[in-house]
């Protein structure tokens, strides 16, 4: 097909990594198109899942050290908030790192 041959030819350029998520579309036929997206967008909800399991798994491990109430204590609360802002920054700071380096986010383009 024409734009697979359109992708493969602009992959063999000096910088790939930086190609934009609009140019690998064009000229990928819409019915092609539409499914990258869904396909993209399920995978994009399967890492946010997996990325907040991730962090309550984290925390949870961390920070909780009995069961003695149904509520967590004030030392518990502090270390999840602590916990979970420094695993959000972390994100962040992946994600700013990934985009200056030119890999393309799921969401971006989009």
């Amino acid at each position: 097909e024409a734009w697979l041959k359109a992708r493969e030819e602009r992959s063999f350029e000096a910088e790939p990594a930086k190609m934009d998520f609009q140019q690998m579309m064009q000229g990928m036929p819409a019915k092609e198109q539409q499914k990258l997206m869904v396909m993209l967008e399920e995978m994009q909800l399967k890492e946010q899942v997996t990325m907040y399991n991730s962090l309550v798994e984290r925390c949870f491990s961390n920070c909780t050290s009995s069961f003695r109430t149904k509520n967590l204590d004030e030392r518990e609360e502090k270390c999840i908030v602590r916990c979970t802002q420094k695993f959000i920054k972390a994100s962040a700071r992946a994600g700013q790192t990934f985009q200056t380096m030119g890999v393309p986010l799921m969401g971006a383009g989009g």
